[in-house]
């Protein structure tokens, strides 16, 4: 089975290698857990790599998520729209049946085969528009249907019952149809977890994890668990060993590397080391041999 590496550090080891390649994954949280910053982070691997990226949004308009792209220290996002290769397909306010039924379809046969990277934010009105659940069923298998024929598929779900239990009724249908399951929590102010329900066809992790934001990344996850430390600061030894790294491992990104340490040296890692995190971003960009 291929895997795709996730663009989140920290999630792959926990996927053994990251998702399986043309599977459906949903991303189960709260409002404010960081459901669209990671689904942004899974397309913007993909760019990075040379793959298309389609984001079908059921409810935010294009401007905001770019915008919200734009926050995150990703200022390069709009360069991907005007290439081509980012691409935005809208339905808010759209009845999501014929969406899904006929104007998805035909979207999809323009993409078909194009091993592309799709968001799906959020999933969450497919359910609220239907009533009956075998109508949400067939909706929702038709949707990971067809956007499986395009490529790897990242779909958010907004979590309404009680946080941590999964037990929504906008829950239960996703998470018997998708292959993989995250489910990502705030336990507590400033305290956020990630956990893996379900990884079909694939080992993964059955520990919770904490993870954070972090401009210029997006969402990190700290593999090793909460150490009480608070963090250092980056050295300039520690970026040089960092730079010199990925010279060696992939020099095509190093430009990319070293925006990113921009904005490492003023963010805010908590507990993190940080050479955890720049030990997991030069395995990031490692090429594969």
């Amino acid at each position: 089975m291929k895997k795709l590496k996730t663009g989140i550090l920290g999630l792959d080891s926990l996927l053994d290698g990251g998702f399986n390649e043309h599977s459906a994954t949903i991303l189960v949280g709260s409002a404010g857990t960081g459901k669209t910053t990671m689904a942004l982070q899974f397309l913007r691997k993909g760019l990075e790599n040379g793959s298309d990226a389609i984001y079908i949004t059921l409810e935010e308009p294009r401007s905001q998520i770019i915008e919200e792209a734009r926050n995150m220290g990703w200022e390069d996002i709009e360069q991907y729209v005007e290439k081509g290769s980012l691409v935005f397909l809208e339905a808010a306010g759209k009845d999501l049946a014929d969406f899904i039924k006929e104007e998805l379809p035909r979207f999809v046969s323009e993409w078909e085969g194009s091993q592309a990277r799709i968001v799906v934010d959020p999933l969450t009105p497919v359910i609220w528009a239907n009533e009956n659940k075998y109508d949400q069923r067939m909706l929702i298998s038709q949707l990971f249907k067809e956007t499986k024929r395009m490529g790897t598929v990242l779909s958010t779900i907004e979590e309404h019952g009680v946080t941590g239990e999964m037990t929504g009724s906008e829950t239960i249908i996703p998470m018997y149809l998708a292959d993989t399951i995250l489910h990502i929590s705030s336990v507590s102010m400033g305290n956020r977890m990630i956990s893996i329900k379900k990884s079909r066809q694939s080992w993964h992790s059955e520990n919770n994890f904490p993870y954070r934001f972090v401009l210029g990344i997006g969402i990190v996850i700290d593999t090793t668990g909460m150490s009480g430390k608070r963090m250092k600061k980056i050295t300039p030894e520690l970026k040089q060993r960092t730079y010199e790294t990925i010279m060696r491992v992939n020099k095509d990104n190093v430009e990319q590397v070293k925006n990113i340490m921009r904005y490492l040296e003023r963010a805010d890692l908590g507990d993190m080391e940080p050479e955890q995190i720049l030990d997991m971003l030069i395995e990031d960009y490692k090429v594969a041999q």
